[in-house]
């Protein structure tokens, strides 16, 4: 999540034009500090959740096509070998280099599902982002923080009052309690 880290940091300051005001005045204002557990919110957002049970679902169905493929690839590799014997050595080699093909293409097939699984879940993290983003404006506004750490990167803090991880978690399921993932079309 340092990619949220970095764009929490970055939005935060835009939104607080007070903040850069003071600042171009010389004057700092305190820092008022807000923690957040991001690895809670991956956690437990029920968003993330939803998309998550989604990609299991089609990650299942396309291990059950998988297997049905590699059942048939074990039958040609049984019926190859069984060949070996009758077969001129070119025929052999001609069939055994089809199969061959035929397994590398599959291998090929399950990367290329599982970088598009990947792509599919990142997708769905940043759109929680986005959402916690604003959910983070709003709260500053509300709290009056100015500054919000991830809770893995503070080692001690102080008080259960900046903490603020719950509040950022109700109102992100509140506003987006499930996200549709785009999964490929028949497949």
């Amino acid at each position: 999540m340092s990619k949220f880290l970095i764009a929490l940091a970055a939005l935060l300051c835009a939104a607080l034009p007070g903040l850069a005001m003071a600042q171009a005045a010389g004057k700092v204002p305190p820092a008022v500090i807000a923690v957040i557990d991001s690895q809670r919110i991956n956690r437990e957002a029920a968003a993330l959740k939803n998309a998550r049970q989604q990609l299991e679902q089609y990650r299942f169905n396309f291990q059950s096509e998988i297997a049905k493929e590699e059942e048939k690839l074990r039958a040609e590799e049984q019926e190859i070998a069984r060949q070996r014997s009758v077969l001129a050595p070119e025929a052999f080699e001609q069939r055994r280099q089809a199969f061959q093909g035929k397994v590398i293409e599959l291998q090929k097939r399950i990367q290329e599902r599982s970088q598009s699984l990947e792509k599919m879940l990142n997708s769905v993290r940043e759109q929680v982002t986005l959402q916690v983003i604003e959910i983070l404006k709003g709260l500053s506004q509300e709290r009056g923080f100015n500054m919000v750490l991830d809770r893995a990167q503070v080692q001690i803090f102080i008080g259960d009052n900046i903490e603020i991880t719950a509040e950022v978690l109700k109102r992100l399921d509140q506003r987006l309690p499930a996200v549709k993932v785009a999964l490929p079309a028949g497949k």
